[in-house]
């Protein structure tokens, strides 16, 4: 089962200049913490997440996992 690539996705974020802040408003989560835990891999992505975080961050779906 292909796995997350959390590393790209905090690597995206920061060269996008996106906050976690900001993260968790477009994936409507109530706090940035909660986006925090799931970037650092605490929790795991809804998979309802991975289009709309696939689209924030300008990559392809497929560049989420590996």
């Amino acid at each position: 089962m292909p796995e997350v690539n959390l590393k790209l996705i905090k690597q995206r974020r920061t060269e996008l200049g996106l906050t976690q802040a900001m993260m968790a408003k477009e994936l409507n989560l109530a706090f940035a913490e909660k986006y925090a835990r799931r970037e650092n891999g605490v929790y795991k992505f809804q998979i309802e997440e991975l289009p709309i975080l696939a689209k924030i961050l300008k990559i392809p779906m497929e560049k989420i996992y590996f």
